[in-house]
C-alpha cells in the first residue's frame, strides 16, 4: 500500500517528532514547526498501514484521504530542554551513560556526575538510557527534569563494584578477585558484632566464633596467614575511612572496636584478595580489605522500617569427650591414681578423707556458673528524599546476656548519611555513625578470673554454698577454695566493666570540572573512648591480699583521613566503547592514642558498694601514654575498556609511613591485572553449556606496617632494679634497628568466572599465590648487648590454593525457588626462608623451612602399653624406638599444622511463596588443635582438679587391655599430658544458622493499615557440630592459633523477631 504525504514548507520537522518508521525519519530533519495546510506532495512512502505504523498515538490527529495523510492543522507541537542524572540501583550516579532521542541522531553521554542535557526535545519523543552492562530503559518526554535508575543486566556479568573512592568499574570490566556480600544477609542476625556473619559465607574468608563472650574480637583471616607476628587482619574501610579494628583497651579483656557497628544499617560487605584490588591500599592490604558500605537515602516516598526481635540463648556444651566428672567418678579415679601410685588402702582412705571424697557433696559447677542468656535488639529507619537530596537515617539497640553469669553487652547506635546536589557540577555526601557499647565482662580468662575456667576444673565436692546458704569464700581445707576461689563469690563482687564511645563522620565533596573530568575531597575521622574499670573485691580473689584493688584506665583514639583525587574518562575516537579511566590522588592519614591510669588498694570489706578510686586508702600511682603515627600516600591509577570485552587495569602507589627508620618510612606498590569476558566472542555463541565466561589475571605488591609505633627505636624507662646513690636509673626495654623495613607481599591471582543457564546460577574458580618477604620478627640476641631480642626482617612465606563458590538459582519451579552458595577454599601456608636455614621454636610449634606456620613440635605419644598401662613415646624421630619416660622421649616435627588446609560454606535459601526457609552451614577441615587445660584435666598428679569423662572412661585398668588412655597414678614418670596426646584433630561441620520467615504484606488487613511490609522469623544458631575425633574434649572453632584457654563457652540462641515497613 503506497501513501503521499503532503507537506508545506517548514513543517518537515513534524515526521522527526511523530513518525515511527525509518524510512520517513531520514528525509527530515527540523526539531519543531506549526502548520495550517497541508499543500505540496513532497515524498512518497509505502508502508503496511497508514496507521501507529508511521504515526504515534498523540494529540496530533490524521486522517486517510484518498491520496494520502492531512493532519489537523491547529496544533503546535511542543520542544523542551531535558536535564537529569542517571544512578545505579544503589544511587551511585553512572558515568558514560548513552541517552538518545529514539528514532533520532540526537543523543548525549552522562558527565561523571552522572547528569546529561538535551536542549529542543520534542514533548512526547521516547529518550533511550543505555549503557554496556545495565539493562536500557526508555521513558516518554513529559517534563524537563527525568532522573532514570538503571539496573545491572546480570547476563553480562555486570554487577557494579566500588573500590571506595578510588575507582568504580562493572564486574565485567573488573580485573580483581572481589566477593561480596549483600546487606540483607547480615540483617537480624542475634551476634553482637557484624564478623560473627561471614563465616561461610565467602571462599578464602575466616571468622571464627572463639568465645561465648558478647562482643568478643573475632580475628578475621584472608587467603591464610599474612605474617609470623605482625597483625594478618584485614584492613577495615567503613564508608572510605580506615578505621582501627581489632582488640583495644588495656585491661586483660580486651574490647572489639567493630563491636559499635550495626549490622543492620550495612548496605554491602566487599572483600578484597588479590593485588589488583588490595594494592589501591598500598602498605596495608597484604591481608586483604574489607569495605563496609553503611546505607544510603534513595529519592522518592519516605519509608518508615521497624525491627524488633528477642530470644534466649544457652552455653554450647562441650563435646561429650571434654565433659567433666560427678563426684562419683571422681572419688573412683582418685582412689584408683593413689592406689596405682604404690599407696596402701588405709593410706589411700586417709587421703580420700582428707579430699572431701566422703563428704556427699556434689557440685554441677557448669550449672552454677551457666544461665539462660536473654537477648533483644531494636532497629528504626528511615529512608527517602527527593531526586537532588537524599536522606537515611537509624537508631538501634541491642541488649545481650551471656550465658556464663557476670557477662552482658548493651550498644545504642545511630547512623545519618546525606547527599545532596548542590548544582549540576557539585555533589556533597556527609554522613556520621555513632555507636556506644557497654560491657560487663570477666576478669581474666583462666584461674579465678574466669566462672567458665573454674566451672571445670573444680571438683564436684567443693563447697558452693555454706549450710546457711552464703556463698562459700573459705579459702582453707579441701572442700572449700585452696587454690581456686570460688566462681560465685567473684562474678558477683569483682567488676570489670567497659564503655566504649565511638564516632565515625566523613563527607565527600565532587566536583565536576567539565564533562569526563571530576575532582573528588573526601575527609573523614574516627574517634573513640574507652572507660575501663576493674575493681578486686577484698574478701576473696587477686584483691584479697590487698584489701581490695581497683584499677581505671581511660583511653582516646583520634584519627583522621583525607583523600584528594581527579579521575579522567577519555573515549577513544569518540567512541564510548573504547575508553579509558585514570585517576590521580594524594592521601594523608593520622592516628593518636592518648592513656591515662590509675591505680589504688585498701577498700572497705563491709562496704562494697565502694569501689571507685576515691575510695581506696592507698593511692598505688598513676600513669600516662601518648603515641601516634602517620601515612601519606600518592597513587595513580589506569584502566582500558574495549567494548567490555578487554579490559586493563594498572596502580601504582608510594606510601610513607612513620612507623619506620628514616631510610625506609617510602615503599612503592603496584598492580596491574587483566579481564576477557569470552562470551563477547562470536565464536563463544555456538556453544550451549556455558552463558557466560570471564578470565581475569592480576599482579602486585602490597605491604603490611601493623608493628606498633616506634618499634624499631631503642626504648627505654625508669626502673628501681637500676638505682644508684637514691637515683633511679634507666632500663632500656628494647634495642631498636634503624635498618628494619617494610613486609612485602608479591600477589599472583589467575581466576575464571562461569555462567550456567542465563546466568542463574554463577561458578567462580581462583588460583592465588602470595610470596610474603621481608617477614618481621625478633630475634635472639647475645645477652651481652643488654637485651634478649632485637626485631629484624627475616624470612618469606608463602600462602598457595584454590578458591571455588557456586551460587545462585539451583532450582525454580513455579512458586518455589532454591537459592544456594556453595564455597571452599584449599590453602596450603608454607615458609620459604629463615636465615641460614635456622629453625625457631615457638612453644609447642616450629618454624622450619618447607613446612606451615604453627606445624606443631611436641613429643609423640605412641599409645598405651597393653601389660602395665604405661604410655609410650618415640625416642627418635625417624619413630623406631619407643620408652615409657616422658624425659626420654624425642621432640618431633609433626605433619600437623592448627591452620585449616579446607574452608567454606553451604548456604541456602529456599522459599515458596511468603515463606522463606534460610540454612547456614560452615566447615573447616585438615587442622589440629591443642588445649591450654589438658595439663589439669588428663594428669593424675594435679588432682586439685577435675578430669575428663573420656579420660575415665577408657584409662587403662587391666593387664592386656587395648586403649589409648593410660592408667592413672599421681605419681607418674610418664604422664604423656606435654605430648601430642592433647593434640586432637579440629575438622568439624557446624550447622551455624537456621531462620524461617513468612511475609504477611498481602494480608488485607495489613494492607488496609497501609504497611508495606510485614515480616515474622523465628531463628535458631549453633544447632549442631559434626566432629571427627572422638577425643575431642572441646570446641574446636578456636582460630589459627590451635589453641583453647577453655574461655567462655560459644551459645546457642533462639530467636522471634518481626520487620514492619511503612
Amino acid at each position: 500500500m503506497s501513501f503521499k504525504i503532503h507537506i508545506e514548507n517548514g513543517a518537515q520537522a513534524l515526521f522527526r517528532r511523530i513518525t515511527l518508521k525509518p524510512e520517513v525519519a531520514r528525509l527530515l530533519k527540523v526539531s519543531t514547526f506549526s502548520f495550517a495546510v497541508i499543500g505540496l506532495c513532497s515524498a512518497e512512502v509505502s508502508a503496511a498501514s497508514p496507521g501507529p505504523g508511521v504515526f504515534p498515538k498523540s494529540s496530533y490527529g490524521y486522517r486517510l484521504k484518498e491520496n494520502g495523510f492531512r493532519l489537523n492543522g491547529d496544533t503546535k507541537i511542543q520542544s523542551i530542554n531535558v536535564s537529569g542524572t542517571v544512578t545505579g540501583v544503589d544511587g551511585e550516579p553512572l558515568p558514560g551513560v548513552s541517552v538518545q532521542v529514539s528514532g533520532s541522531s540526537q543523543a548525549t553521554s552522562t558527565d561523571g556526575s552522572g547528569r546529561y542535557q538535551l536542549k529542543d526535545v520534542a514533548e512526547g519523543a521516547t529518550l533511550t538510557f543505555k549503557m554496556i552492562g545495565y539493562i536500557s530503559q526508555q521513558v516518554v518526554v513529559n517534563r524537563s527534569q527525568i532522573n532514570v535508575s538503571l539496573k545491572v543486566d546480570v547476563k553480562t556479568l555486570n554487577e557494579v563494584v566500588i573500590t571506595d573512592g578510588y575507582r568504580t568499574t562493572t564486574l565485567a570490566a573488573n580485573t580483581s578477585a572481589i566477593s561480596s556480600i549483600k546487606g540483607d544477609v547480615m540483617e537480624n542476625k542475634p551476634y553482637s558484632t557484624f564478623a560473627q556473619t561471614l563465616q561461610g559465607q565467602i571462599a578464602g574468608l575466616v571468622a571464627p566464633t572463639t568465645s561465648g563472650q558478647p562482643g568478643a574480637n573475632v580475628d578475621i583471616r584472608i587467603r591464610g596467614l599474612g605474617s609470623l607476628s605482625l597483625s594478618s587482619s584485614p584492613l577495615i574501610v567503613i564508608d572510605g575511612m580506615i578505621v582501627n579494628s581489632g582488640k583495644l583497651g588495656y585491661n586483660s579483656t580486651t574490647a572489639n572496636a567493630l563491636a559499635g557497628l550495626n549490622q543492620n544499617d550495612i548496605e554491602s560487605v566487599d572483600v578484597l584478595k588479590d593485588a589488583a584490588a588490595t594494592a589501591l591500599y598500598g602498605s596495608r592490604g597484604s591481608s586483604g580489605v574489607i569495605l563496609i558500605t553503611t546505607k544510603r537515602g534513595k529519592s522518592g516516598k519516605t519509608q518508615i522500617r521497624v525491627d524488633a526481635e528477642y530470644g534466649s540463648s544457652k552455653a554450647m556444651d562441650n563435646p561429650d569427650a571434654g565433659k567433666v566428672l560427678n563426684a562419683a567418678d571422681y572419688a573412683v579415679l582418685f582412689r584408683e591414681a593413689l592406689t596405682n601410685a604404690g599407696n596402701t588402702p588405709a593410706q589411700v582412705e586417709t587421703a580420700a578423707e582428707s579430699y572431701g571424697l566422703n563428704s556427699g557433696k556434689s557440685n554441677n559447677w557448669y550449672d552454677l556458673v551457666t544461665r539462660t542468656g536473654r537477648q533483644q535488639q531494636y532497629n528504626v529507619s528511615m529512608n527517602g528524599g527527593t531526586e537532588k537530596t537524599k536522606l537515611f537515617a537509624s537508631a538501634g539497640y541491642f541488649q545481650q546476656e551471656a550465658t556464663t553469669i557476670a557477662s552482658d553487652l548493651k550498644r545504642i547506635s545511630g547512623l545519618f548519611n546525606f547527599d545532596h546536589e548542590i548544582s549540576k557540577r557539585f555533589q556533597l555526601t556527609a554522613g556520621i555513625n555513632f555507636s556506644n557499647v557497654g560491657q560487663n565482662t570477666p576478669y581474666g580468662t583462666q584461674f579465678s578470673g574466669s566462672p567458665t575456667w573454674a566451672s571445670r576444673v573444680l571438683r564436684p565436692f567443693q563447697r558452693a554454698y555454706n549450710d546457711d546458704g552464703s556463698i562459700n569464700t573459705s579459702i582453707v581445707g579441701n572442700t572449700n577454695f585452696p587454690g581456686i576461689y570460688n566462681p560465685l563469690w567473684i562474678a558477683g563482687n569483682d567488676k570489670k566493666y567497659l564503655s566504649q564511645t565511638r564516632i565515625l563522620g566523613n563527607t565527600k565533596l565532587k566536583w565536576n570540572i567539565w564533562d569526563k573530568l571530576n575532582y573528588t575531597s573526601y575527609f573523614s575521622i574516627d574517634y573513640n573512648t574507652l572507660e575501663e574499670t576493674l575493681f578486686l573485691n577484698a574478701v576473696m580473689g587477686d584483691g584479697a591480699g590487698l584489701k581490695g584493688r581497683s584499677k581505671n584506665y581511660y583511653t582516646r583514639y583520634f584519627n583522621w583521613l583525607a583523600r584528594n583525587q581527579v579521575d579522567y574518562r577519555y573515549d577513544i575516537n569518540g567512541d564510548q566503547d573504547f575508553y579509558v579511566t585514570a585517576a590521580l590522588g594524594y592521601e594523608a592519614q593520622r592516628s593518636k592514642e592518648y592513656l591515662l591510669a590509675a591505680d589504688g588498694f585498701g577498700f572497705p570489706s563491709a562496704q562494697s558498694e565502694l569501689t571507685a578510686l576515691t575510695n581506696a586508702a592507698t593511692p598505688n600511682g598513676a600513669f600516662g601514654q601518648y603515641s601516634n603515627y602517620a601515612f601519606t600516600s600518592l597513587y595513580a591509577l589506569a584502566d582500558v575498556n574495549f567494548k567490555n570485552k578487554y579490559a586493563l587495569s594498572a596502580s601504582v602507589r608510594r606510601d610513607g609511613s612513620s612507623r619506620f627508620p628514616t631510610k625506609n618510612q617510602g615503599a612503592y606498590f603496584y598492580s596491574v591485572g587483566g579481564t576477557w569476558n569470552v562470551h563477547q566472542e562470536d565464536f563463544f555463541k555456538k556453544q550451549h553449556i556455558m552463558s557466560s565466561l570471564k578470565l581475569r589475571s592480576s599482579y602486585g605488591t602490597t605491604g603490611n606496617a601493623s608493628m606498633t609505633n616506634y618499634s624499631w627505636v631503642p626504648q627505654a624507662g625508669y626502673s628501681s632494679a637500676y638505682s644508684y646513690a637514691g637515683y633511679t636509673g634507666q632500663q632500656y626495654s628494647t634495642s631498636g634497628n634503624v635498618d628494619l623495613r617494610w613486609e612485602t607481599s608479591k600477589k599472583f591471582d589467575a581466576g575464571l568466572d562461569v555462567g550456567f543457564v542465563d546466568d542463574r546460577f554463577m561458578l567462580t574458580v581462583d588460583y592465588y599465590y602470595n610470596n610474603i618477604d621481608g617477614l618481621i620478627r625478633n630475634v635472639p640476641t647475645s645477652l651481652t648487648t643488654g637485651f634478649a631480642a632485637v626485631g629484624k626482617n627475616i624470612g618469606a612465606m608463602v600462602n598457595k590454593g584454590w578458591e571455588f563458590t557456586l551460587k545462585g538459582d539451583l532450582l525454580r519451579v513455579n512458586d518455589f525457588k532454591w537459592y544456594t552458595n556453595l564455597n571452599a577454599a584449599f590453602n596450603k601456608n608454607e615458609i620459604t626462608h629463615l636465615p641460614e636455614n635456622t629453625p625457631v621454636q615457638n612453644g609447642s610449634f616450629y618454624l622450619k623451612e618447607g613446612y606451615g606456620f604453627n606445624t606443631y613440635y611436641m613429643k609423640e605419644f605412641v599409645g598405651v602399653d597393653p601389660q602395665n598401662g604405661d604410655a609410650l613415646f618415640y625416642k627418635d624421630e625417624a619413630r623406631t624406638e619407643t620408652t615409657n619416660k616422658i624425659a626420654d622421649a624425642k621432640l618431633i616435627l609433626q605433619d600437623k599444622q592448627a591452620i585449616p588446609k579446607v574452608t567454606g560454606g553451604f548456604n541456602n535459601t529456599f522459599s515458596y511463596k511468603g515463606v522463606s526457609l534460610s540454612v547456614d552451614v560452615n566447615y573447616n577441615l585438615g587442622y589440629w588443635v591443642t588445649s591450654a587445660a589438658d595439663i589439669y584435666f588428663t594428669n593424675a598428679s594435679q588432682y586439685l582438679f577435675n578430669k575428663y569423662q573420656y579420660v575415665f572412661d577408657n584409662r587403662w585398668t587391666t593387664v592386656g587391655q587395648i586403649t589409648n588412655v593410660p592408667k592413672f597414678a599421681t605419681n607418674p614418670a610418664n604422664d604423656p599430658s606435654t605430648s601430642t596426646y592433647r593434640l586432637y584433630r579440629g575438622d568439624h561441620i557446624r550447622l551455624r544458622n537456621v531462620s524461617l520467615g513468612y511475609d504477611l504484606k498481602n494480608v488485607s488487613l495489613f494492607k488496609q493499615l497501609g504497611l508495606s511490609k510485614v515480616f515474622v522469623y523465628g531463628r535458631a544458631t549453633n544447632l549442631a557440630t559434626i566432629t571427627f575425633d572422638k577425643r575431642l574434649p572441646i570446641d574446636p572453632e578456636v582460630g589459627y592459633s590451635g589453641f583453647d584457654d577453655q574461655d567462655m563457652l560459644q551459645y546457642r540462641t533462639f530467636t522471634f523477631g518481626i520487620n514492619v515497613g511503612l
